[in-house]
């Protein structure tokens, strides 16, 4: 297991509300897992992405839209 270290953050109602949501949909144990684990889906889009990668959903009918993600997909 990785070492922990300690962070303090600052957060608005809107980010505790988040954080909230994620730990029941992510079934993290704690709302610390749960940050964690949304940093590391956000990193790993971020590299597919900056990789030429397209992100994309297909819904139940079979529909493709292309996902846009601000400060992710456009290129610096």
């Amino acid at each position: 297991m990785s070492q922990l270290r300690k962070v303090t953050m600052n957060l608005t109602e809107r980010d505790v509300r988040n954080t909230e949501r994620l730990t029941e949909q992510l079934h993290t144990r704690s709302k610390a897992e749960a940050v964690s684990a949304a940093l590391s889906i956000t990193t790993s889009l971020s590299e597919m992405l900056q990789g030429d990668k397209e992100l994309i959903i297909r819904d139940r009918k079979g529909d493709i839209e292309k996902v846009i993600i601000p400060g992710l997909t456009e290129k610096a």
